[in-house]
């Protein structure tokens, strides 16, 4: 049996609406991140829905959520708040709701957000949070590396950075993350960005990545 958490969270832009899934003993817990807003992308996104039932087989609480102006949470998809813009400590404006979950988790529940994974631009969101998150194990789903700029990130930790995406991803330049040795990347053959056809596959990367377990039929 799972135990599932709907609530609403503090954050910079208002309230974050979030979703929590735990085992009755989770031997951890990852967060995810979802989609661009303008696409279409919210904390229920299919991509999402694969990584997070893979998980929770292996006894691993998720944490959804929904950034700045989706869904119920408030806030202006992309839009700063005033205090923001004026600290300018991150960029985008949803790393901060990404933190702010991140310090709910720990004060709730007294866990850290060691894992985490991003979809497309989730997966910008989690690169650009990298060096304010204490996640030990963090997974870049479709890094939208040829769409979005990826400003540099110093001081990779061998092991903790690891990526997957399909080869027909014309969203991803394969070749982006070539001088980063610490990051290691998984191309998937077929699929393209929404990974139609992969969902076994990713299941496995996304396993892999966050707790290194090797998935055995």
């Amino acid at each position: 049996m799972h135990q599932k958490t709907q609530t609403n969270v503090s954050g910079p832009a208002g309230e974050i609406e979030l979703d929590m899934v735990l085992p009755d003993q989770p031997n951890n817990i990852a967060v995810l991140c979802h989609p661009h807003p303008l696409y279409g992308g919210t904390m229920h996104d299919s991509v999402l829905q694969v990584a997070a039932e893979a998980l929770l087989q292996r006894n691993v609480g998720v944490v959804r959520f929904n950034f700045r102006g989706v869904g119920a949470s408030q806030g202006i998809s992309g839009k700063p708040t005033a205090d923001e813009k004026t600290a300018r400590p991150y960029a985008p404006p949803e790393v901060g709701d990404l933190l702010a979950v991140s310090r709910w988790l720990m004060n709730e529940h007294g866990a850290q957000a060691s894992l985490c994974a991003g979809y497309s631009f989730g997966a910008h969101v989690l690169w650009h949070a990298l060096p304010l998150l204490s996640a030990k194990r963090v997974l870049l789903i479709a890094p939208p590396t040829a769409a979005m700029t990826f400003q540099t990130v110093d001081n990779l930790s061998p092991g903790r950075i690891h990526s997957v995406w399909c080869d027909d991803d014309d969203f991803v330049d394969a070749n982006y993350f070539a001088n980063h040795s610490d990051i290691q990347c998984s191309t998937l053959a077929g699929g393209g960005h929404f990974f139609a056809g992969q969902g076994d596959n990713l299941a496995s990367a996304v396993v892999f990545a966050l707790t290194g377990e090797i998935i055995r039929e």
